[in-house]
């Protein structure tokens, strides 16, 4: 632990510091872990596994593009969740808020609006037939994250995100199952996880 807290002291050190009158434009790519709790029953689904109702853990791979100018900061996010799994999910939004600067750490707090995507969510065998194959709410969600600036001029990005989302629509969805009357389910609900990010600075 020791030796940890010693090298990233020197990163920090070895890092350049920035003045306060600045702005760029940072685009990165960030990977993560993260728990979904997205369909919520009104009748008859009890058969139907976690993985299909979007409950439980998964993974999610996106991009984002940022142009921070002193402590504001916009920019945009496309995000695929639950990839190679059945019901993946796709996010395009918005992002909005405060950077601040301690050294070349860049603490930032942003706020996201974003249309949320939810695919083929009832990919299971006792699923004879649904009324539709994805759907798209509206969402809005809390990044908090931490960058470090390294290399020439700081253009190399290393950082932690950590972020909570919620679907402020949901979507009524009927389904049929094999020899049941139809039963419906409503799509919408909330996810949160964390993800290590990279990118570079310009």
């Amino acid at each position: 632990m020791v030796q940890c807290c010693l090298a990233f002291s020197l990163l920090l050190l070895a890092a350049p510091a920035r003045a306060g009158d600045y702005s760029g434009l940072d685009v990165t790519l960030h990977y993560g872990a993260d728990q979904y709790d997205a369909v919520g029953l009104k009748s008859g689904l009890g058969g139907v596994s976690g993985s299909a109702l979007l409950r439980g853990t998964s993974t999610h791979l996106g991009a984002t593009i940022i142009y921070w100018s002193g402590m504001g900061e916009l920019g945009v996010i496309g995000e695929v969740g639950r990839p190679r799994q059945d019901g993946s999910t796709t996010l395009l939004g918005l992002l909005g808020g405060l950077g601040f600067e301690l050294g070349p750490l860049r603490l930032e707090a942003l706020g996201e609006l974003g249309a949320h995507r939810y695919g083929d969510v009832l990919q299971d065998p006792g699923v004879v037939s649904r009324s539709q194959k994805e759907a798209w709410l509206v969402s809005v969600g809390v990044r908090p994250g931490l960058t470090l600036r390294l290399g020439p001029n700081g253009t190399l990005l290393l950082g932690l995100w950590a972020f909570a989302r919620w679907d402020v629509t949901s979507q009524d969805v009927q389904v049929d199952l094999g020899g049941l009357d139809p039963s419906t389910y409503r799509l919408g609900g909330s996810q949160y996880g964390a993800a290590i990010r990279a990118g570079f600075s310009l």
